[in-house]
């Protein structure tokens, strides 16, 4: 159980190759019906400039076939790995059979429907080729964004959205940690008695956690984390160990029981630009995107109407709410003077 899978706040408390096998599942059905596996990527999939790591363009490849589509259509591995990429779940995951048979699939079920229903001439129904405008609209219209966000994206502009970002940087604190992960409490309580008694964390660790960390066993080392990296049984537990402890008892998520050591805690220092440029670039996109709307709309000349008069109902109520408010109030003033009027006479 790797520190990535950690932050993972799994309330199913399923075991992590099911999660894995549940999460394909999904992903890949997702695939099929929103028809992924036939479009790619639609739009301009390059990212933002970073600032420092310069873009280099691979050397062509011959196309690996893996499958063919009525002794015609072929279907290439290079087509298989860019939509796996453009999958966020599936981007990060190596590329077992499990993976490719199921993206084979999903990439034959869905051409072969298409092809269907070209072939049964869906695409010429009215309704059907409206769809098909709109998508298209939907897909220029993110094209001509990206296209313009990559223009202006230039390092100088993303350095100084991080500047901007790094004005409100609050240090967090993080530890260092280890962590043996078991599958019974019984087997983490057997663990703190051999650490009490004088065992190595790092070779228990190595020797009995169920960690399927892809690096191999490095003694249950987690590295360092902030508190809101990790899911809150364990992240609770852990912060409250000081440096050089270990916990006294098992902590309980849903991957299992935990024996955790903190290594070291320190703050956490101002991250790089290279370490969030993600976060730069979506609060680049963020701020950049209606910019670009506003400026193609006052080059295209648009002018609004109002032939409804809504805009001008909404300005005259406006108007009459103003007014009416303070004639309101009057009767209210009035109905408090009237009482004292009528008692004048009973003084005499």
């Amino acid at each position: 159980m790797t520190q990535k899978n950690i932050q993972l706040h799994d309330q199913t408390g399923a075991s992590g190759s099911n999660k894995k096998k549940i999460l394909l599942a999904a992903v890949i059905g997702v695939l099929i019906v929103a028809g992924i596996v036939t479009s790619q990527f639609c739009c301009n999939d390059k990212p933002l400039t970073s600032p420092s790591v310069p873009v280099v363009k691979k050397p062509k490849e011959t196309a690996v076939i893996v499958a063919v589509i009525g002794n015609s259509e072929k279907v290439t591995l290079d087509q298989l790995e860019k939509v796996k990429n453009a999958i966020p779940q599936l981007k990060d995951m190596k590329m077992d059979a499990n993976l490719y048979n199921k993206l084979l699939d999903a990439y034959i079920n869905n051409k072969v429907i298409v092809n269907a229903a070209k072939d049964a001439k869906l695409d010429k129904e009215p309704a059907i080729q409206k769809a098909i405008e709109d998508s298209r609209n939907q897909i220029l219209f993110q094209a001509y964004l990206s296209k313009k966000l990559q223009e202006r994206a230039t390092p100088e502009a993303l350095q100084a959205v991080y500047d901007k970002m790094m004005v409100n940087f609050v240090p967090e604190e993080e530890i260092h940690a280890r962590h043996i992960l078991v599958e019974t409490e019984k087997e983490a309580r057997d663990l703190i008695v051999k650490l009490k008694a004088g065992a190595k964390f790092e070779d228990l660790a190595n020797k009995y956690t169920k960690d399927n960390n892809p690096n191999g066993n490095n003694g249950g080392d987690l590295g360092y984390f902030k508190r809101r990296t990790m899911i809150p049984e364990f992240s609770n537990a852990a912060f409250a160990i000081k440096a050089g402890k270990k916990t006294e008892k098992p902590v309980k998520t849903p991957f299992g029981w935990h024996v955790i050591k903190v290594e070291d805690r320190r703050q956490a220092a101002k991250p790089t630009i290279n370490e969030v440029l993600e976060e730069v670039q979506a609060k680049f996109t963020e701020e950049t995107v209606p910019v670009i709307v506003a400026e193609e709309i006052k080059a295209a000349g648009v002018v609004k109407l109002d032939p409804l008069g809504l805009n001008a109902a909404s300005t005259q109520a406006a108007v009459q709410q103003a007014t009416v408010q303070p004639s309101a109030a009057k009767p209210a003033a009035q109905a408090q003077q009237k009482p004292a009027q009528q008692a004048q006479p009973a003084k005499k």
